[in-house]
């Protein structure tokens, strides 16, 4: 046995001193992705073994009202899909439709169907991740099929960095955090797509929406000029129709409002508010009646008919003929004054100036004086 040696096996502790341990793997890993998760056509992470930095945005714990919004995204991913089949045109309000290649508004349908949603006043703006299940977007003008590599697009749309200000194709979103419903405003086509690609969620400036709470809206099934209607009505004063109830209904539902009931009948009349509904459909903003100015021109509208009595010159109705009114009763009667005053004697002269005066004087008191009745709406 040489010195120096043994033909004992020595042992050697591999552990590490106590206290001390190594780092996990996802620290070590620059991409914070495990080894095991990476695609391998495309060495794109697979989207279940991403993991982000940004926090994910709550929704209300509402079973319903979840289910009720994701119906909502499904429906507007079933349009924007008839969209770019070309077969909407026609068939889908004037509100939602959209210019250019986007066959449906996205704006223009959000603010219809959820309705007194202002996006005008924003709560707080901050970058977070949002659920996809929850984000409406517009899928109408392209997805997955028109992209050379969709995973890599996908893994670069999704990131984290997509919501930091001034990167290279940011993404925007409204939240409506009442109803954990979201739609994006920069970056539309980004939902649907990441979607389709395995995502589950987008990373976006968010701007959270106020939204009016469920026992502030009431919901009513009328019937103006023999088409049945639901109309929405907020703290029993504004009122506006559903466009589209087959979704909305659904919605404010889940979210607590109760199902349609009759019109009262201490509001006015639903012909006075469908006529006031025609009329703001004329203008521009959201179609809107106020149930105040209603009762307010409903009352106008009544004191209008009432009976008083009033002079002719009153009576907006009545056109008199002047020149024949100047003719007869100015002209005439200062003519026989002339004549009366060159020609007749003193005693004739004097009746005759009498006479005259009492004929123009008949004449503007028949005008002046109220002893005509007519209705106060036909008073100038």
């Amino acid at each position: 046995m040489q010195p120096g040696t043994s033909d004992s096996t020595t042992e050697v502790s591999l552990d590490a001193p106590a206290g001390v341990s190594l780092p996990p793997v996802d620290v070590l890993l620059d991409d914070q992705t495990a080894p095991d998760a990476l695609d391998a056509e495309a060495e794109t992470p697979a989207p279940g073994a991403i993991r982000y930095r940004l926090p994910m945005v709550s929704v209300p714990d509402n079973v319903l009202l979840k289910a009720a919004v994701q119906k909502l995204v499904e429906q507007k991913a079933q349009l924007d899909a008839l969209a770019r089949q070309g077969t909407l045109p026609g068939l889908i309000p004037a509100e939602w439709q959209g210019s250019g290649i986007r066959g449906v508004d996205l704006q223009g349908f959000v603010l219809s169907v959820v309705p007194f949603l202002q996006n005008a006043g924003k709560d707080e703006t901050a970058p977070a991740r949002l659920p996809l299940k929850h984000v409406l977007g517009d899928a109408g003008r392209w997805d997955q099929h028109d992209v050379a590599e969709p995973k890599s697009l996908a893994f670069f749309l999704a990131s984290d960095d997509r919501a930091s200000a001034g990167v290279k194709d940011p993404a925007e979103a409204y939240l409506v955090g009442a109803l954990g419903l979201a739609w994006a405003h920069e970056g539309r086509t980004r939902p649907g797509f990441l979607r389709a690609m395995g995502y589950d969620s987008m990373a976006a400036r968010v701007h959270m929406l106020p939204y009016p709470a469920a026992a502030q809206l009431a919901l009513y099934s009328v019937t103006a000029h023999g088409v049945t209607q639901i109309w929405c009505v907020m703290d029993r004063r504004k009122v506006r129709p559903l466009l589209a109830p087959w979704i909305s209904v659904p919605l404010l539902t889940a979210y607590g409002v109760s199902a349609p009931q009759t019109w009262p009948t201490s509001f006015p009349a639903v012909d006075e508010v469908a006529a006031m509904l025609a009329t703001a459909r004329t203008g521009k903003g959201p179609v809107e009646a106020d149930l105040t100015k209603v009762a307010a021109k409903v009352a106008q509208d009544a004191s209008a008919e009432t009976w008083m009595p009033v002079s002719l010159l009153q009576v907006g109705t009545w056109s008199p003929r002047w020149r024949y009114f100047m003719a007869v009763f100015i002209g005439l009667p200062s003519l026989l004054l002339v004549v009366a005053a060159l020609a007749l004697p003193g005693a004739f002269e004097a009746a005759a100036v009498a006479a005259s005066l009492g004929f123009a004087a008949g004449a503007i008191g028949a005008l002046a004086a109220p002893w005509v009745h007519a209705r106060r709406k036909h008073l100038s």
